[in-house]
């Protein structure tokens, strides 16, 4: 089985803003989840076998003529995030149109190699989505964003937030061409292929 993660990876300034900001929390917090892991935007994670990834890789990924942009926030904090249990800093990412139609067109075209794994999501929502597609966070639960870290409760949010702040965004507009497909083993992404959006 393999975990596949299907990312939108950051133009090279906001790549350099993220990379600076986990570098700050590192530098005063010490080691934090999610640190170590390459500046992306997460549009799906799903459990697939090793031999699909060949029929995978030949997937296009159609949406139309919307524009293909979208555009990135301010940071902000998931409290309590259910996942890592700690307090997740994020820049935050407009969830357009062309963001909502990729990600379900992405979601569909790949169901029919997703793996079914046993789950337990906090909503019924969560785990119909999960039921449905292999993954949870779609359509209201998908809250697209770049992660700095997730904070262990002894941080204090409002102390790493001001270090993270004084990396301005200056280039909120993010064009959108391609998706990468990434091998996810721990903290670590091998990446296994580049599609271009059409």
């Amino acid at each position: 089985m393999i975990k596949l993660g299907i990312f939108i990876l950051p133009d090279k300034l906001l790549k350099l803003i993220i990379i600076r900001s986990k570098k700050v929390i590192k530098k005063n917090f010490g080691e934090q989840k999610y640190l170590s892991h390459l500046p992306h935007c997460t549009l799906c994670v799903l459990n697939v076998s090793k031999k699909s990834i060949i029929k995978i890789k030949k997937e296009k990924i159609f949406i139309g003529k919307l524009k293909k942009y979208y555009k990135v926030k301010n940071y902000e904090v998931f409290y309590n995030d259910p996942i890592t249990k700690g307090n997740t800093i994020i820049l935050k990412v407009d969830k357009n149109k062309v963001l909502k139609k990729l990600q379900l067109t992405i979601l569909k075209s790949l169901q029919k190699y997703v793996l079914k794994t046993k789950s337990n999501y906090p909503t019924l929502n969560m785990q119909k989505n999960f039921n449905k597609y292999g993954y949870p966070f779609v359509n209201i639960n998908w809250k697209p964003h770049y992660t700095i870290a997730s904070l262990s409760k002894k941080v204090k949010v409002k102390n790493s937030l001001e270090l993270v702040k004084k990396f301005k965004i200056k280039n909120k507009k993010q064009k959108l061409n391609n998706v990468h497909f990434f091998e996810i083993k721990k903290n670590q992404h091998k990446l296994l292929c580049i599609k271009k959006i059409k």
